[in-house]
């Protein structure tokens, strides 16, 4: 930028804070003016915090209700095919991606330490060191 427009850059931004402050001075003068905007456009300070923006609701492992109820959504009108690759192993075919997101919750494992989903593909996840308990847990949620 040539230096020669910086003084009128300078003057134009002094300009305005000065005719800003003025005008802000003079509506907070006279606040009845119906010209003057109010500071809090959205009006958020009469309301309580939590009416505003209420806490979701939770599910297993601290996981929003959201996803297992979007899991269960994408569930309707498909079927999830199940089989039994190996000894302790579940693969689950078919998977939408809402449910293929709550793989390790929907184990039974909030931390990852039971039966380890590993994914198979973009709808597939196979899971090992699973007990007869986790495959019927498993097989239901997924409705396979």
């Amino acid at each position: 930028m040539p230096l020669f427009f910086l003084p009128e850059i300078v003057i134009a931004v002094l300009g305005a804070s000065s005719v800003g402050g003025e005008v802000a001075s003079w509506c907070y003068d006279y606040p009845d003016y119906s010209d003057c905007v109010e500071r809090s456009v959205l009006d958020i300070d009469s309301k309580p915090k939590y009416m505003l923006f209420p806490r979701q609701a939770t599910g297993s492992c601290g996981v929003p209700q959201y996803n297992f109820d979007l899991c269960h959504d994408q569930l309707q009108g498909i079927t999830v095919m199940s089989s039994i690759p190996g000894q302790g192993q579940a693969q689950f075919d078919n998977v939408p991606p809402a449910c293929m997101d709550l793989v390790t919750v929907l184990s039974g494992s909030c931390t990852g330490s039971s039966p380890r989903p590993t994914p198979c593909g973009s709808a597939c996840v196979v899971y090992s060191g699973l007990t007869d308990d986790d495959f019927a847990r498993i097989s239901k949620a997924l409705g396979g």
